[in-house]
């Protein structure tokens, strides 16, 4: 079956073009102009990507973002966020901590969505992560995409959740950024290494008991030293 993409933007000549685009990439998509008829969409039918403007009519994208992670239902779903005017630094960084796995520019690079969307596409459950992971009062649950600490749950993007357990499931080994765009990202070099290095911060302001034990490994990448 071929994914399912939402793509929520109020410029018809978005929806029009990256559906296209996305369309010959082997994807069902479906593009929705406001929020309300998007999460009227949602009721009937769950992408397995969404990609969300942050400028849109009637509510801002980013709180779009926020209420997908903060539903059950839709928690772990594979979010993009994109802008053409918000994308100072402080904007991208705010994006990804609302929940954002991705965060592009408009004029969209076409060719580049298409790499995004295949990489997030690919980081679906992984079907043998059926064991919990824990460490201190951090339980991780893989196929519930749930995180807890002292029994508290703990929002995280997608990405965020993976690269957590990525750290809990190798200790005391250095992981290049290179290593971790590959086995996390699901992608190579044409994603910038920057952009791991901010899924990191975020990871350890979210969970400090792991974000302790995370050592910066200067030109190289990172160290979790349970």
């Amino acid at each position: 079956m071929s994914p399912r993409i939402a793509v929520v933007d109020g410029d018809p000549e978005i929806l029009s073009l990256t559906s296209l685009v996305l369309g010959k990439a082997g994807h069902k998509v479906q593009g929705y102009a406001t929020p309300g008829r998007f999460f009227d969409g949602l009721l009937k039918t769950k992408p397995d990507l969404c990609l969300i403007a942050v400028h849109l009519p009637g509510m801002d994208g980013r709180e779009v973002i926020r209420v997908l992670r903060a539903n059950a239902e839709t928690k772990g779903l594979a979010l993009i966020a994109m802008s053409a005017s918000a994308r100072s630094t402080a904007d991208v960084v705010q994006g990804f901590e609302l929940g954002a796995d991705e965060y592009l520019s408009k004029p969209l690079d076409l060719d580049l969505l298409v790499v995004r969307v295949a990489g997030l596409l690919r980081r679906g459950p992984a079907a043998a992560a059926r064991e919990t992971q824990s460490y201190g009062d951090l339980v991780v649950y893989p196929e519930e995409h749930r995180v807890s600490v002292k029994g508290k749950d703990v929002a995280l993007t997608h990405l965020e959740f993976k690269l957590l357990l990525y750290f809990l499931r190798n200790p005391n080994r250095v992981l290049t950024r290179g290593l971790m765009l590959e086995k996390v990202w699901g992608t190579g070099p044409e994603l910038s290494t920057r952009t791991v290095d901010k899924h990191v911060e975020s990871v350890r302001k979210k969970i400090p008991v792991v974000g302790a034990r995370i050592e910066t490994v200067i030109g190289v990448g990172y160290l979790f030293r349970p």
